[in-house]
């Protein structure tokens, strides 16, 4: 598959040239393939945010360079906007920055800044919508009188109206209800499905991982501890646990079965699989 970002040698320095310089960020070297979704994990301050922020330019790199589709994003400071619109960024809690009167309204401000007007706006807007189930009923609705899992979706939307290449969710569907991650999962889903788009996700959820992630960058200390396909990373508990991170419950409960001398695997990292393997089993039949 092809290259969509390239990242060489990226270090970032909080307080560059200052008595309390810090590096965020170490020395990172990957690359991401268009159309995969990557988890990006890592404790709390091990630079997950920091990592972001420099894919899609609001942050320069103290040194390294970042490359999108095999161009560096700062050889032109001036074009670092539209590299914003190619490489969308959703914050954590994106509804705290709903603001417009209408669900239309905030939806359209994205591309709205990128220069679209009257009926291609329109027209943006409604295909946005119609791909990730968002009804046009809602579009002079106020966005303040949604659910908060509505309000979610609604200020996702306005980042994926812009129809960037990569879309990047800094822990999604953190404080959702379980329909409300349902609906934001889907419409991650759908997005990518119907664009072709190249997802990166930051969450401190295994389980969310396990089901949505092609591959995971585990990052440690602003460091890259592992950059594998998921059941790979998954594979190595000993390795995540010593970074303060876990493998998925459903693994836990696995190894504690083990543990206890029942005849069981332990790679197993979802509830789809757990349900497959124990109703295999209970038949008499194998493992797959």
């Amino acid at each position: 598959m092809a290259k969509i970002i390239e990242v060489e040698n990226l270090t970032y320095a909080y307080g560059d040239g200052s008595a309390f310089v810090h590096d965020a960020i170490s020395d990172l070297s990957f690359s991401i393939e268009k159309g995969e979704i990557l988890g990006i994990i890592g404790h709390t301050g091990s630079g997950k945010s920091t990592l972001v922020q420099q894919l899609n330019g609001l942050l320069k790199p103290t040194s390294g360079r970042v490359l999108f589709d095999g161009k560096d994003i700062w050889e032109n400071p001036k074009e670092i906007r539209k590299v914003r619109f190619q490489i969308g960024l959703v914050f954590q809690y994106p509804e705290y920055q709903l603001f417009e009167e209408t669900v239309f309204a905030d939806i359209a401000f994205g591309p709205k800044n990128m220069g679209l007007s009257g009926d291609e706006l329109t027209e943006r807007v409604k295909e946005i919508c119609s791909v990730i189930g968002i009804p046009e009923s809602y579009f002079e609705t106020s966005p303040f009188d949604l659910s908060g899992g509505e309000k979610r979706r609604v200020a996702i939307a306005g980042v994926m109206a812009m129809r960037p290449q990569v879309l990047i969710l800094d822990e999604p569907i953190a404080g959702l209800d379980p329909k409300g991650r349902r609906d934001v999962v889907n419409m991650v889903a759908e997005y990518r499905k119907a664009y072709d788009a190249t997802v990166l996700i930051i969450s401190h959820n295994m389980e969310d991982m396990a089901m949505l992630a092609d591959k995971l960058l585990v990052l440690n200390d602003g460091k890259l501890l592992m950059y594998d396909e998921t059941r790979n990373v998954f594979s190595k508990p000993e390795v995540l646990r010593e970074a303060g991170l876990n493998v998925p419950i459903v693994t836990r409960v696995f190894e504690e079965l083990k543990a206890k001398g029942y005849d069981v695997p332990t790679d197993i990292f979802t509830v789809d699989e757990a349900v497959t393997y124990l109703s295999n089993r209970k038949a008499g039949g194998s493992r797959a």
